[in-house]
């Protein structure tokens, strides 16, 4: 097994990419995937109508029809209009905040328009990098059933990862449990974001709670996208759990995606098996991954991987095992298959969107049932392997 001090370099590693998250605002998902393109190509549009006189004006008279005093009504289209027109500073942030509250006590009982503000305002947020006011507007009594859709959490529960606050993202999940609202009970972007912030904080007491929902969504038959299983096994492998990691990494039927492959690697050596390693790292020196496009995906390792196994071999002290992975390395070196990325940013690479099309030729009853809120100039569909109801 890895001795005390090699764990810390692995956590070490961990813990210096978490610096670089805040500093380089990682994100989970790429804009396109939570409808930031959306919002950003609305609020163009609206910039490009209206002077900066007609703005001022109407800001003005908003101020005065949010006021509760104000018999005033605040319709659909002022709200959509001041989302899109916000700018980031304090009196743009309490107008548009006084407005969604007004407008959604005046609503309360009877929706007289059919449009989704929850996602909407959350991407303004999310635009405006505000996740405080974003979370305390999402905890407000008044804003009570405003948020109640999946896109809002998820579009929230990103901002917060962005920004590293990884515990309120844990905050958010368990809200959502208690509203008990009529919606998937593990709703897989959601967890999936629910498991990252575990795997970021990386203590016992988040891991816990990380094995406590892994066993909850295997008793309900739920099975959890790969992007939560790799958080999953990258955290018990932190937690000195490795055969947690290789049991979840086995629940995978395709084991031939990369941070998969890194991570049963570590995982093994970790439990001092390291001959069962070396299989593993010989078996991608002649084995491309073809795909749908006719392009060849090569497979790889992570280089903190690949030294994390050398120094596993050398505790081992061994001559025949460290020769043959001399070879093996000197190999895979060769061929350019280990790569300078961290398996840290390989867990942490951004859920992509593709067109729908593609998307509904291969899945066309799951196309064909999926909504999504206020749909911009264009149908689009999230789509990574596994992943079929993000939104």
């Amino acid at each position: 097994m890895f001795s005390k001090s090699m764990r810390n370099v692995f956590r070490q590693g961990l813990d210096c990419t978490k610096v670089l998250n805040v500093i380089c605002k990682r994100h989970l998902y790429e804009p396109a995937a939570i409808g930031l393109d959306k919002y950003e190509f609305f609020r163009n549009k609206l910039t490009n109508q209206f002077s900066e006189a007609d703005s001022q004006t109407f800001r003005e008279r908003m101020d005065t029809f949010a006021d509760p005093d104000s018999t005033s009504l605040i319709f659909t289209e002022d709200l959509k209009q001041i989302i899109h027109m916000i700018g980031n500073t304090e009196a743009d942030l309490t107008l548009v905040e006084k407005m969604m509250k007004k407008y959604n006590k005046q609503n309360k009982g009877l929706r007289f328009g059919n449009f989704t503000f929850g996602p909407v305002v959350m991407r303004m947020y999310y635009h405006l990098n505000k996740p405080d006011i974003a979370l305390k507007v999402y905890n407000d009594p008044e804003m009570d059933g405003f948020f109640d859709q999946l896109s809002s959490y998820q579009v929230l529960m990103d901002l917060l990862f962005v920004n590293g606050m990884f515990d309120q993202i844990l905050d958010v999940y368990k809200s959502i449990q208690e509203k008990q609202l009529q919606i998937a009970k593990f709703p897989k972007g959601v967890m999936m974001l629910v498991f990252a912030a575990c795997y970021k904080l990386n203590t016992s007491e988040s891991f816990q709670y990380a094995c406590k929902l892994w066993k909850e969504q295997q008793e309900a038959g739920h099975n959890p996208i790969r992007k939560t299983i790799t958080f999953f096994a990258a955290n018990a492998i932190n937690q000195n759990s490795p055969h947690i990691a290789i049991e979840v990494i086995t629940s995978v039927r395709n084991q031939s995606y990369v941070t998969l492959r890194n991570l049963k690697v570590m995982a093994l050596c970790d439990l001092g098996r390291i001959v069962d390693a070396l299989p593993l790292l010989r078996s991608i020196l002649s084995s491309d991954i073809p795909m749908s496009s006719g392009t060849i995906v090569k497979q790889n390792y992570c280089r903190d991987v690949i030294n994390l196994v050398q120094s596993a071999a050398e505790k081992l002290n061994d001559k025949e095992i460290l020769l043959e992975l001399e070879r093996i390395i000197s190999q895979l070196e060769e061929l350019n298959l280990v790569t300078e990325t961290t398996l840290d940013n390989l867990l942490c690479s951004q859920v992509k969107l593709v067109d729908r099309t593609e998307f509904a030729s291969r899945n066309p009853m799951v196309a064909a049932s999926y909504q999504s809120d206020s749909r911009p100039y264009k149908k689009r569909e999230f789509r990574r392997p596994g992943i079929t109801d993000l939104l």
